[in-house]
C-alpha cells in the first residue's frame, strides 16, 4: 500500500489542478444537500469514502421552490473500503439551475491511520470532472445563435478537485474539507463566479440508552466573496429503525428530516428546508441509501 500512495497521491494532486472552474461550486450554496451532515458525509468530504463498508446513496434535491428555473440536482454517489486502511469513491451528478446545465462526476481515494479501536484519522482526495453547458433556447428568444453561449457551450471537460481530512472518535467526529483547488493560485479578478472555498464540521454522540443516540453538530461552509454559512442541528436515532433531526442556518432557514432505516440493507430520507430570511429559498429532498456486502 505505502508504494501505490507514492503514485496515487501526487497524480491526484496534479490533476486536481489542472483547470480552473467558473459556476460549478457556486452551486454548492444552492443545492446545499442535508443528507451530508449525517446520512452521507462523503457527498462533501472525500476522507470521509468507505466509513460504512460499501454503499450507494441516490440523491433528488430541489431547491428555491416555487420560482422558475429553479435548481434540481439528482446525484448518486458510492464508496467502498478497500483493505485496513484504504477506501475509494465515485459521485455522478446531473443539475440544472436557470439557464446552466451541468453533469459532473468525481473520483476519490482515502487513507486511514487507526490510532486504536475507536480512534482513527482519515485523508482524502478527488479529482472532479464536469461539462457545463446553456440553456440556448432559454438565453435567446430570436432563434439567432448568441456567440458568447456557443463559445460557453464548446468548452469542453474540466477538471478541479477537493481536499478532505476527518478524525473519529468514538463519540467526538471532527472533518475538514478544501474545495476548488485549482481556484487557490488564482487571483480574485480571474474567478468568474463566487466559489466556496471549503467546510468544517464537529459533532458529538451521546450514548442515551441502549440503541438510542443523541448527535448535535455544527458545520460551518466558506465562500470567497458570498456571506460563509453556518449550520447547527441535533439528530435523535433510534438503532436500525428510524432517525429524526432538525437544522437551523445563518441565512433563516429552519430544517427537519427523518428517515427509516432497514437494518442492514440501507435506509430511506426525506428533507425539507424552510423558506430564509427573505421568504425564498424552500428546499425538498429525499434519499435512498443501499448497503451492499
Amino acid at each position: 500500500m505505502k508504494n501505490n500512495l507514492r503514485y496515487i497521491i501526487p497524480v491526484m494532486l496534479i490533476a486536481g489542478s489542472l483547470l480552473s472552474t467558473m459556476v460549478v461550486q457556486a452551486q454548492r450554496y444552492f443545492n446545499n444537500p442535508l443528507s451530508q451532515y449525517y446520512r452521507d458525509g462523503y457527498l462533501w468530504n472525500p476522507a470521509l469514502a468507505g466509513q460504512e463498508g460499501t454503499r450507494v446513496y441516490a440523491l433528488l434535491n430541489k431547491s428555491w421552490a416555487g420560482f422558475e428555473g429553479a435548481p434540481k440536482q439528482i446525484s448518486l454517489a458510492g464508496d467502498m473500503k478497500m483493505g485496513e486502511r484504504s477506501a475509494v469513491g465515485v459521485q455522478f451528478v446531473s443539475d440544472k439551475s436557470g439557464i446552466l446545465q451541468r453533469n459532473m462526476g468525481s473520483l476519490s481515494y482515502a487513507y486511514g491511520i487507526n490510532f486504536s479501536e475507536t480512534d482513527k484519522l482519515s485523508m482524502g482526495l478527488s479529482v472532479s470532472f464536469y461539462k457545463e453547458r446553456l440553456d440556448n433556447s432559454a438565453v435567446n428568444q430570436s432563434g439567432q445563435v448568441d456567440e458568447a453561449v456557443k463559445s460557453f457551450n464548446e468548452k469542453g471537460v474540466q477538471f478541479d478537485g477537493d481536499f478532505g481530512i476527518a478524525y473519529e472518535g468514538k463519540q467526538l467526529k471532527l472533518s475538514a474539507a478544501a474545495w476548488n483547488l485549482s481556484n487557490v493560485l488564482k487571483s480574485t479578478e480571474n474567478r468568474s463566479a463566487d466559489l466556496a472555498i471549503g467546510q468544517v464540521q464537529a459533532a458529538y454522540r451521546f450514548e442515551c440508552e441502549e440503541k438510542m443516540s443523541l448527535q448535535p453538530m455544527v458545520a460551518y461552509k466558506m465562500f470567497y466573496k458570498q456571506d460563509n454559512l453556518l449550520t447547527a442541528g441535533v439528530q435523535y436515532e433510534y438503532e436500525n429503525v428510524f432517525h429524526a433531526g432538525v437544522f437551523w442556518q445563518s441565512t433563516g432557514n429552519a430544517a427537519g428530516g427523518v428517515g427509516v432505516m432497514l437494518k442492514e440493507y440501507g435506509e430511506l430520507n426525506f428533507f425539507y428546508n424552510g423558506a430564509n430570511k427573505y421568504g425564498h429559498n424552500k428546499q425538498y429532498e429525499v434519499g435512498l441509501k443501499m448497503k451492499l456486502k
